[in-house]
């Protein structure tokens, strides 16, 4: 379900001191009725204001924000015109620019078509016929950006300002906000944001990268950059940015360091286009990094938002599907149901979904989607990004009673950390026959395009027909973390342990449920690393599952089966007689108790390693 969530965070808009402004409106008091609001193709929907301050919370859009929508419970067709009160805008100036945020649901469904029109009149055809002074089309993974446009040609001129939603249909919400005229001074950039590698590992070459937006009337076609920890290093760089766009810049000169620590950066842009900038207050920033001895491999932890309700949620459970079949060993996926018999509401809290389906990613990319589509990049894209913890631990279940012991070591020096440790417990194989458990599906009859066998199913699946792995069932620790399971000041090597226990609700199945240990990093939220824990079982419990492991037939040709004393997710790999892995299969499903093998060997004896929750077996394999 498309969703636009209403929430009350007072945002201001913030002062312009990139020139004189003539003209402001961010919403935040405007009585919309002193406006024209238009309906132009009659379906009754109009320009409105709501609190979107929660969808884009760094846009400072404040509690009050123009949108529209083309989709609300049905798709439509908007055409929808507002039109402001007369603005008398200065005469005798140049450098007059009209700027003003733009957006559009941020994940799918976001190519919005909108236009501006400065006009003599207020009369809605008679705005519409002028030429607008900018239209577009948003794309469609959405997003919110500022706009810039040159209206130096209506100097001296009394105005309508007018909005248009119109060439769109089935997408969802288009946002307006923190509307401005103003004069804009000739070289003028800001240093929005700057971006290194959190953590850098000794002695390796990294990139320090500037966000720089033009906020003058001049093209941006060189910058003066500088970066300095106690020692100036200045290069001047070419680049090509627009008034109104931001541009993401690599400083020439690499960041490298031998000694483990963390290094604090002053950052500067000295100058524009060869000369002062025009307004220097904005051209400056900080960044840090911190200098690792090890770096570990990261996990990728994939949060997604479902619900039952919901009926474009398949497309989510089919995008976990693939990523656990294509990138096993890279991620680790929680669902996060909302509103069904699954949901853990301090879970679905924390994790606030934007709408549904959606999916945090180590919650530092929040409401993307988590469609069979994209899913992989978000693995291939992040799984080299450096960490400086190695996460371990285990967990045991006795009765209804299960114990987490975790393990972080460190290899860095920090003195002022703020990480907690936290344990996510999951279960896979989730059925129920109440009705809450049936799933909505929007892809039932193929209209939606193929999405993973749901199309052949039908538009409410029976609860029967259901079955949910993943499924986040509790937080320990919290959404937060635990506080004081780490210390504030780590060391190179040293370690913070904790243990976590849960008791196990009678509904849930033991053997299916799972545990997961994340590292949490409590200055912005994100996750820093994670782990999944290995069950430990009483060794008359493994002796039982080896012996009730067998394969056959054996001697095999050109594929074997595993059959299994439960099913579940195994990994399966083949080695040869010197030990040497010829063959890794992976995480491999049973169904009905069995795997089936596929392989392509050359005829000789193997051993065949079968594991799964930490426990593993080896059993022999002869191919002719």
């Amino acid at each position: 379900m498309k969703k636009l969530y209403i929430a009350a965070v007072a945002c201001l808009l913030a002062t312009s001191i990139s020139g004189q402004i003539h003209y402001s409106e961010n919403f935040e008091s405007l009585n919309l009725t002193t406006w024209k609001n238009s309906d132009l193709d009659g379906d009754g929907k109009l320009f409105f204001l709501a609190n979107a301050s929660n969808i884009y919370p760094a846009a400072n859009l404040g509690t009050r924000t123009l949108v529209s929508y083309s989709y609300q419970n049905t798709a439509l067709t908007p055409n929808n015109l507002l039109t402001s009160t007369p603005i008398t805008l200065p005469s005798g100036v140049a450098n007059l620019f009209l700027k003003f945020q733009v957006g559009s649901y941020n994940g799918q469904y976001g190519s919005e078509h909108y236009a501006l029109y400065l006009s003599p009149t207020d009369d809605p055809s008679q705005v519409i016929a002028t030429t607008p002074v900018k239209e577009e089309t948003l794309p469609f993974a959405g997003g919110m950006k500022e706009v810039s446009v040159d209206v130096s040609s209506y100097a001296g001129q009394t105005v309508y300002l007018s909005f248009r939603h119109f060439n769109t249909s089935d997408m969802y919400y288009l946002l307006f906000d923190n509307v401005t005229i103003e004069t804009l001074q000739d070289n003028n950039a800001k240093l929005v944001s700057s971006s290194i590698a959190k953590y850098i590992a000794s002695g390796t070459q990294n990139d320090l990268k500037y966000t720089v937006k033009n906020v003058g009337a001049n093209p941006i076609t060189s910058l003066e950059l500088n970066w300095n920890d106690g020692t100036d290093h200045i290069a001047t760089v070419t680049t090509n940015i627009a008034p109104g766009a931001s541009a993401t810049i690599t400083h020439p000169t690499k960041v490298s360091y031998s000694d483990i620590n963390t290094k604090n950066l002053n950052l500067t842009i000295t100058k524009v286009n060869s000369t002062a900038d025009s307004n220097p207050s904005d051209n400056t920033g900080l960044a840090s990094t911190s200098v690792a001895s090890q770096i570990i491999a990261k996990k990728i932890v994939l949060e997604e938002g479902t619900g039952t309700w919901c009926g474009w949620c398949p497309r989510g459970m089919v995008g976990l599907n693939k990523v656990n079949t294509d990138y096993p060993n890279d991620q680790i996926s929680i669902a996060v149901h909302n509103n069904d018999p699954m949901l853990v509401s301090a879970y679905d809290g924390g994790a606030a979904f934007s709408g549904f389906p959606g999916m945090n990613v180590d919650r530092e990319l929040k409401g993307v989607d988590p469609g069979p589509s994209g899913i992989n990049n978000f693995v291939t894209s992040r799984k080299n990004i450096p960490t400086p913890v190695k996460l371990s631990g285990d967990y045991s279940i006795s009765g209804t009673q299960l114990t987490a012991n975790v393990n972080g070591q460190f290899f860095i020096n920090n003195p002022n950390t703020n990480f907690k440790l936290a344990v996510v417990v999951t279960e896979d194989g989730v059925k129920g026959t109440a009705s809450g458990y049936a799933q909505k599906n929007y892809y039932a009859g193929g209209g939606n395009g193929a999405m993973g066998g749901f199309e052949s199913l039908p538009a409410t699946v029976p609860a029967a027909q259901m079955v949910y792995d993943h499924v986040g069932r509790a937080l320990l620790g919290g959404y937060l973390g635990q506080d004081g399971s780490v210390p504030a000041a780590v060391t190179d090597g040293s370690t913070a342990s904790y243990s976590f226990n849960y008791t196990i609700p009678a509904s849930y199945v033991t053997d299916n449920i799972h545990a997961v240990v994340l590292l949490i990093d409590s200055n912005d939220g994100t996750i820093v690393n994670a782990a999944k824990l290995t069950k430990t079982l009483a060794v008359n419990d493994i002796s039982k599952m080896g012996e009730s492991t067998t394969i056959y037939p054996n001697p095999a040709k050109s594929d074997f089966n595993i059959k299994l004393a439960d099913d579940g997710k195994y990994s399966v790999k083949i080695y040869d007689m010197a030990g040497r892995e010829v063959k890794n299969l992976g995480e491999m499903n049973s169904n009905s108790k069995n795997i089936n093998v596929p392989i392509n060997l050359i005829p000789g004896k193997y051993m065949v390693n079968i594991s799964k929750d930490g426990v593993s077996f080896t059993k022999d394999l002869l191919v002719k």
